[in-house]
């Protein structure tokens, strides 16, 4: 069997960086139930399309469920609720504050569910004065200093060829689950995994930071 065997994930999440983190729980082995708006996952309508669905789309959510709840109905949200009272694991990728007006924020399932693990991912992270700002891939490639290093020196900055920014988030998110979990299963009580994608870009670059802090020089 696979390790994940007997999880149960629910995902709250959008296009990359969530939707990847699930994936790879899913791959482990995880009943990965992905929740989706009405409208869907926006990566449904990115093509190229085949057979009526997008690949990219396929690709980040393999192995899944999926179920469609407008949460900003109030019975969609109680349905959410039940949901993580019977799982072990919530990942969503919300902008900070959307959850808790639905009254589906971390302390919110963690009343229900006092094991269950609770990861954010955003591009800001969930406190600090920027955690409400919008942080797509290229803004967070940006902000985090990774294009000032790609590229010849002196022209402008050449965007990298992945997405480094969802991708690097989607690991950091996925190894902060997996050491919840272990967490919880010592501990008997659930996490709070606070993920920013900004955060992880720079952890990412840790070699080119250190050389930065210590001389000042951008590499």
């Amino acid at each position: 069997s696979k390790p994940l065997a007997g999880i149960r994930v629910i995902e709250l999440a959008n296009f990359i960086a969530g939707p990847l983190c699930g994936t790879l729980l899913a791959d482990m082995g995880a009943d990965v139930v992905k929740v989706e708006p009405p409208g869907g996952d926006m990566s449904r309508a990115t093509p190229p399309i085949r057979n009526g669905e997008s690949v990219s789309f396929t690709a980040l959510n393999r192995n899944k469920r999926s179920l469609v709840l407008d949460l900003k109905a109030p019975e969609a949200q109680e349905v959410m609720r039940r949901l993580a009272a019977k799982s072990d694991v919530f990942v969503e990728a919300n902008r900070p504050g959307a959850l808790e007006k639905m009254g589906l924020g971390a302390e919110h399932l963690k009343a229900v569910n006092p094991k269950i693990i609770y990861t954010s991912v955003s591009g800001f992270g969930q406190t600090g004065p920027d955690r409400r700002r919008a942080g797509v891939n290229l803004i967070i490639e940006a902000f985090s200093g990774v294009l000032s290093v790609t590229g010849d020196p002196g022209k402008m900055p050449m965007r990298p060829g992945v997405q480094t920014a969802d991708v690097f988030g989607a690991l950091f998110a996925t190894y902060a689950t997996l050491a919840s979990l272990v967490g919880a299963a010592r501990n008997g009580e659930g996490r709070i995994a606070d993920i920013s994608l900004v955060e992880a870009s720079i952890a990412a670059a840790a070699w080119e930071a250190a050389e930065y802090l210590e001389t000042g020089k951008v590499p």
